[in-house]
């Protein structure tokens, strides 16, 4: 398989450690002891290192890419002006009519962003090593095979014991057929899938046998994307391994895709590598902010709404407001506080796109360009 340095979107090092091990060593650890880990639910220490510390955090990277950058900003002004906007709205009217449809509504919405953000991964390393290989399988295909049809399976299984954001909030589609029925279909899905999986593999290695040009990358993403999503839903029953595996393979390398790309336009801007120096303060400068916008986010998440982590948050800064609990206040709230992964959810549609509007996007990650 080609090995050369644009395999990666970063760099062979920096792509396994960031982008791939974090994700790996999970699945050891859950592996280790799959009866303790089903059975245990994410303990408050968990729960600020991987939800306030990575999923929180990374929904708020998105502001090195947009509103803390003046270049970058006035390229996107349009839609970021606009975004917050139309999701205020569009929230607070949802919430007033139903609260539990606008649960749903984040919960669907989420899932597009996740599976997109494997896609865009997958794409990345494709044309970082010029990879236009196409099997009968094509790799477009069984990025969406792999995601959605765990998504499917825990839309019908009835033992499901998580959820994305609050209970019920995926349609329970398990009420439309005899249980008998749906065994019977995913325990012949699971073969299908893992068999599916495998032919791709296997026409990737033999297409490379053969000389064609197929990205490493590519294809690690692509079988740690497929273990992970049927692991962490279909072999799992567990929201503590579910959350975390999720968290994890989503927000780290998005984190480190943000650094990546203000680095390498420092760079083509100036001419010149970043120096150590720099890039240390760079990513102390991303990490300190988001982990402190994070950290507020959550607070007042907790403090007006859930009051599930207030020994955590008061222990730092004590609840000076009351918890607001079904009044309208309480709906206005919600939809503050749901903007920024709504918006998240939004720009990233608009500032990963190989266009005029982002003319850095082509130079920092073609074909022929190393780390």
């Amino acid at each position: 398989m080609n090995t050369k340095k644009n395999n990666w979107i970063i760099s062979k090092g920096t792509d396994l450690l960031f982008l791939f091990t974090p994700v790996w060593i999970l699945w050891i650890v859950f592996l280790s002891n799959p009866s303790y880990f089903e059975g245990s639910n994410l303990p408050l220490w968990g729960w600020v290192i991987f939800i306030l510390g990575i999923d929180v955090s990374h929904v708020w990277s998105s502001l090195f890419r947009t509103y803390l950058n003046k270049e970058e900003f006035l390229a996107h002004k349009q839609v970021l002006i606009i975004a917050p906007i139309i999701a205020f709205v569009l929230s607070l009217t949802l919430l007033f009519l139903s609260v539990e449809w606008f649960w749903r509504a984040m919960a669907y919405l989420a899932v597009f962003h996740f599976i997109k953000q494997q896609y865009g991964f997958l794409a990345l390393y494709k044309g970082r090593a010029g990879d236009r290989f196409q099997s009968f399988l094509s790799d477009k295909f069984m990025i969406y095979f792999v995601t959605i049809y765990p998504v499917l399976f825990w839309h019908f299984n009835a033992d499901s014991s998580f959820n994305w954001f609050v209970q019920n909030d995926f349609f329970q589609m398990y009420q439309w057929l005899p249980k008998s029925a749906i065994g019977l279909f995913f325990t012949v899905g699971n073969y299908v899938y893992w068999a599916i999986v495998g032919f791709w593999l296997f026409k990737q290695w033999q297409a490379a046998q053969k000389g064609e040009t197929i990205s490493t990358g590519k294809v690690l993403w692509l079988a740690t994307t497929a273990l992970n999503w049927w692991l962490g839903i279909v072999y799992f029953n567990s929201d503590l391994v579910f959350s975390v595996s999720n968290v994890v393979a989503h927000g780290v390398p998005y984190i480190a895709l943000i650094y990546y790309y203000g680095k390498r336009k420092t760079e083509l801007k100036t001419g010149q590598p970043m120096v150590i120096s720099k890039r240390l303060k760079w990513i102390l400068a991303l990490v300190a902010t988001v982990l402190i916008i994070a950290f507020i986010e959550e607070y007042f998440w907790d403090m007006l709404i859930y009051r599930e982590h207030d020994v955590f948050f008061e222990s730092i800064y004590p609840y000076r407001i009351s918890q607001l609990i079904e009044s309208p206040a309480a709906l206005i709230a919600l939809a503050i506080l749901a903007l920024p992964q709504q918006v998240h959810y939004i720009i990233d549609g608009f500032i990963w796109r190989m266009n005029a509007r982002n003319k850095y996007l082509k130079s920092i990650f073609s074909s022929n360009h190393g780390s």
